[in-house]
């Protein structure tokens, strides 16, 4: 289960109080944005489609910097009906895909409309009002402290956390976390991540939790909702620097986004560490298999 403590450390910002640290805040706009907007992902993207594929394509630079539509998605099905396991997992992931790939599509519209904060920035230019407001209501969303007179230290930040969260990650978690969408606080709860809360009340109290604890199974309205929050979590979270650090590592690659990549950040996620890593990363590798025989 994935713990979340309620405080969340700000950035620390005194990298850039240096005369270096100051000329790479241009050299950190530029290098990690990229030359290129990043790609929205495609909601007609098939689920079907190996993952991988459908990874590979957030690197891509295309000219797409619309909003997507808002979608509201079914409920979720009764999993526990499937008696077939491997008709239970396509079913999970047909239905849990699309949900994802929207999720990135969002992020990957606001990482679009930061890049090209970032090209006024680095032209020298001031920031329009309204780009200012938002840049600022971004910092806030993801918890990056807001500086007045460095609008560009703000971005390069953004820059780390406005990003996409791996589709084949994503949905190993989700099966993982949630036994495939079958337990009661996934039916009653709407989460699939196995995301917590400490507020009496706030969600679905676990059948095991120990005497004394407080923790509840976090409740959602929907599993978009639990699928935002998840993702969210992931970009903000203090625990997740490193899975961040990797992604930021890959951007300035050029090279994809991938769910293996990103899984060596994952360490806080469970209290089983490193041994939670290993088997996400072979539920990975495994649904890499699969999605290849429904595919090939």
């Amino acid at each position: 289960m994935n713990r979340q403590p309620g405080q969340r450390p700000r950035e620390n910002w005194a990298f850039f109080f240096t005369v270096s640290g100051l000329l790479a805040i241009v050299l950190s706009l530029a290098v990690m944005l990229g030359k290129h907007p990043a790609t929205v992902g495609q909601r007609q993207e098939s689920a079907s489609k190996p993952i991988e594929a459908v990874e590979k394509t957030a690197s891509a630079p295309v000219n797409i910097v619309t909003q997507p539509f808002r979608v509201t998605f079914p409920p979720l099905p009764d999993f526990s009906a499937y008696r077939d396991v491997s008709k239970r997992k396509k079913a999970f992931i047909d239905y849990l895909a699309p949900i994802i790939q929207y999720q990135n599509e969002k992020i990957l519209f606001d990482r679009n409309r930061l890049y090209q904060v970032a090209r006024v920035i680095l032209s020298g230019d001031p920031l329009p009002k309204n780009e200012l407001q938002w840049l600022r209501m971004m910092a806030d969303t993801y918890d990056v402290e807001w500086r007045e007179d460095s609008p560009g230290l703000v971005a390069v930040y953004l820059a780390r956390r406005v990003d996409i969260i791996p589709l084949s990650l994503a949905i190993v978690q989700a099966a993982k976390e949630s036994s495939w969408g079958r337990p009661r606080y996934a039916v009653e709860a709407n989460n699939l991540f196995g995301q917590w809360c400490y507020e009496e009340g706030c969600g679905v109290v676990p059948d095991d939790r120990e005497p004394g604890a407080r923790h509840e199974v976090r409740r959602y309205d929907s599993v978009s909702d639990a699928a935002r929050s998840y993702i969210h979590n992931l970009n903000t979270h203090p625990s997740y620097k490193e899975l961040r650090e990797i992604r930021q590592r890959l951007r300035m690659l050029n090279m994809p986004i991938t769910g293996r990549a990103l899984a060596e950040g994952l360490l806080y996620y469970s209290e089983r560490r490193q041994t939670y890593v290993e088997e996400v990363k072979s539920m990975i590798r495994q649904f890499r298999r699969f999605q290849e025989r429904r595919t090939g």
